[in-house]
């Protein structure tokens, strides 16, 4: 049920975006797939010059024989990087438009909602607490929204488009960074599940200690006229205990996560470098399953480092702003 229930929120939360800006969502998306998939074609082009300069060094050629087709790839990979520099500055700017924009009528849709709420909603509810639903939670939604989305968009991408790429110079390459990825997201769901936890607990304590607060200093008058401040500033010390173990825990879980995932990307280049120098040598005739029909060979293993590096950063981004 947790689970449906945040799914539908997101879905709800993407529905109102694209109500808000039905046009330049669409355009953000677009330039944003087209910034993720360029960032994955480099791989291709890495191999194809490694290629081209190992055949020159093992036939003996001159440069000006083999370096034609190196500088027309090194040329194709500049205009795709300058490509990717657009459309990355595109979206950027398309976002910062979208979320400050979605912020500004959310806080309007809010306000007028609560216009039509009934006097006993205000009654039970702290005015701190719905303070906070106006400043904690929506520049929550600020960092969903300008950030956490684009970037899982961007590394799912990346993801898909470098395990393609990988599938098809190298299955058993692939089934290495498959492996390492498998480990990647046990380590994820132990560790990343705690802090999410924490985390929604934190911005409920937030709001109460706001609330709190709110009402002390609005009745403090009342608190001094009957000599309350003494259980006025332990019940604040209550809540905020509450909100540094809460916060404590979640930020403890949350730090702990990049270094795991960065030395278990670190221990996979490792061991795909190992693999890979393995599979090299003549004597064990390794015989190369792919969709290319290559061989295995340096052009092949050394791109794949760089391709392991890609989906291990990706997993990690995207693992960093699930909270």
């Amino acid at each position: 049920m947790k689970t449906e229930k945040k799914k539908g929120v997101l879905l709800r939360l993407f529905k109102t975006v694209f109500s808000f800006y039905p046009v330049l969502l669409p355009v953000a998306v677009a330039c944003i797939t087209l910034t993720a998939i360029v960032g994955a074609v480099p791989a291709i082009f890495m191999q194809r010059v490694i290629e081209g300069i190992t055949d020159a060094f093992e036939s003996g050629a001159s440069w000006d024989e083999a370096g034609g087709p190196i500088m027309r790839d090194v040329y194709i990979l500049i205009a795709l990087y300058v490509t990717s520099l657009a459309t990355g500055t595109a979206f950027g700017q398309m976002m910062s438009i979208i979320t400050q924009g979605t912020l500004e009528k959310l806080r309007d849709k809010m306000f007028n909602g609560m216009q039509k709420l009934p006097i006993r909603f205000f009654d039970t509810t702290g005015h701190g607490d719905i303070m906070s639903y106006y400043t904690n939670d929506i520049d929550t939604l600020r960092q969903l929204v300008s950030q956490s989305c684009p970037q899982i968009l961007i590394s799912a991408i990346t993801v898909l488009s470098v395990f393609f790429i990988m599938l098809y110079y190298c299955l058993w390459l692939t089934l290495v960074v498959l492996a390492g990825t498998a480990v990647m997201l046990l380590v994820t769901k132990r560790i990343g599940g705690g802090s999410a936890r924490y985390f929604m607990k934190q911005q409920q304590v937030i709001a109460e200690e706001e609330g709190y607060v709110e009402e002390m200093l609005v009745g403090q008058k009342v608190i001094k006229t009957f000599c309350h401040e003494q259980a006025a500033e332990e019940g604040f010390d209550a809540v905020n205990d509450r909100l540094y173990a809460a916060s404590s825990r979640a930020n403890r879980y949350a730090n702990m996560l990049a270094p795991a995932l960065f030395n278990i990307g670190n221990v996979l280049y490792v061991v795909l470098a190992v693999v890979g120098g393995i599979f090299l040598i003549p004597e064990l005739g390794v015989h190369n399953v792919s969709f290319s029909g290559m061989a295995i060979s340096i052009s092949v293993v050394v791109p794949f480092l760089n391709m392991a590096k890609q989906i291990t950063g990706s997993i990690n981004q995207v693992y960093q702003q699930v909270n």
